[in-house]
């Protein structure tokens, strides 16, 4: 095993000193109660309870060529681990099996064969206590043994790294719709006996040659059976071919059928033309049909509007920054408190509003201003800005808290992008 240690933009391993990691234990976190003894009542009045710090016994071994070597060695783990300000401490794990012998167990350079990865959490610490201590002496070399307890200074956990998360709803990939005003419902009748009727003809789509288009549809009749077909035309709108797409059926509580094309070379355009038909009628029948869509790809994607449409704006505020009930993925062991740990909510407004609700876990900030599109919130728990300005005086200053083993929930009253600052999961 090693040891990583982080100060100061720093990382330094000990394997640098020679020193080999072989026990690396760290305790629960100790807990320290508020309570007192009321005069003539049984028992204790308690306040609540918090966790106090956290403690690492690690130990390791070096190995000096004499003992002008060691003192060297020596000191500059004591310069490295001693350091009054503190530092991050990650375990670095050997996946060998070798990494539980004891130096000097078997032959060969340990350090070449190490495959350490990290621990997924760190601990921000400095050394309580320090020594080292002689071991004996091994082929030339001197062994000593080194020990120090580590005690956390700031959060009694253990703690990812930190980072920005963008919570993002969980949007499927929507190809362009190269087609207009498909969100409308169109109707039509086939008559007694017919063999059809067309459905709908889109005139001259521009394409490029050689790319492959998909072309879908929603449908409802009565079990009849659908068809399109397409005719490419050159640059001067001249008919080059026609290529006929597949038959399918669609139930009577309307489904979705898709037909791909491979427009040729010299293609300029496309005419589509889409059928229903069936062989027999003994009654008129109506029929009626909806988001259709045209896009590249050999692939039909879920309907979306074209961005020419007037709904377009709207349906891309819904998909892309609906902000109902979007999950946080916290995946530590302990509550992550906000003015302990000190993660800030980043709010980006896509629509306007005369106030702002900002909810997780049931937890809700409120700012009772003017918000238009574009304006930044940041969030912290102690402090709350607009666009860099403070607004803490327009907010309920409340804070937010990520609890372990739950889906943590986050959502606005408004449209908006929204981010994690310093997002981290702690481990008991």
């Amino acid at each position: 095993m090693d040891l990583l240690i982080e100060k100061g933009g720093k990382r330094t391993y000990l394997s640098r000193y020679k020193v080999i990691t072989t026990s690396f234990e760290e305790s629960s976190p100790s807990v320290k109660r508020n309570n007192t003894q009321i005069q003539y009542r049984n028992g204790n009045v308690d306040f609540g309870g918090w966790n106090e710090a956290k403690t690492i016994d690690y130990v390791g071994y070096y190995r000096a060529d004499d003992l002008e070597d060691e003192e060297y060695i020596r000191e500059r783990i004591y310069a490295l681990m001693s350091d009054p300000e503190g530092y991050y401490i990650t375990q670095l794990k050997n996946d060998n099996d070798n990494s539980f012998e004891r130096p000097g167990e078997t032959s060969g350079d340990y350090f070449d064969k190490q495959v350490n990865r990290p621990s997924h959490k760190r601990f921000y610490v400095y050394a309580s206590s320090l020594e080292s201590e002689l071991v004996g002496s091994y082929g030339g070399h001197v062994l000593y043994k080194i020990s120090a307890t580590f005690t956390t200074m700031k959060l009694p956990y253990g703690e990812s790294l930190p980072r920005d998360l963008d919570v993002k709803p969980n949007v499927p990939y929507y190809g362009r719709n190269m087609l207009t005003g498909t969100k409308v419902v169109k109707t039509g009748v086939v008559k007694a006996d017919s063999k059809g009727i067309s459905g709908s003809t889109i005139n001259q789509i521009s394409v490029v040659g050689g790319k492959t288009y998909t072309y879908s549809i929603s449908m409802i009749t009565m079990g009849h059976t659908g068809h399109s077909s397409i005719v490419w035309l050159d640059a001067n709108k001249n008919i080059i071919s026609a290529q006929a797409g597949k038959d399918n059926p669609w139930a009577a509580n309307g489904g979705r059928f898709t037909n791909t094309f491979t427009a040729p070379s010299n293609a300029a355009y496309a005419n589509l033309i889409t059928w229903y038909f069936s062989q027999t009628y003994t009654s008129d029948t109506n029929v009626s049909w909806n988001q259709e869509k045209f896009e590249v790809g050999t692939s039909a994607s879920p309907w979306s509007p074209a961005p020419e449409d007037s709904e377009y704006s709207e349906w891309y505020l819904n998909t892309y920054y609906n902000t109902d009930s979007l999950v946080i993925p916290y995946a530590g062991t302990v509550p992550c408190n906000q003015l302990e740990q000190g993660f800030a909510i980043e709010f980006t407004a896509k629509e306007a509003g005369s106030r702002l609700v900002i909810d997780i876990n049931g937890t809700e900030l409120t700012y009772n201003g003017q918000i238009y599109s574009g304006d930044v919130i940041k969030l912290s728990g102690y402090e709350y800005t607009k666009n860099d300005i403070s607004i803490v005086k327009l907010t309920n200053k409340a804070y937010f808290k990520l609890i372990p083993g739950i889906a943590n929930t986050i959502s606005s009253n408004l449209h908006g992008s929204i981010k994690i600052l310093g997002f981290q999961d702690l481990y008991a």
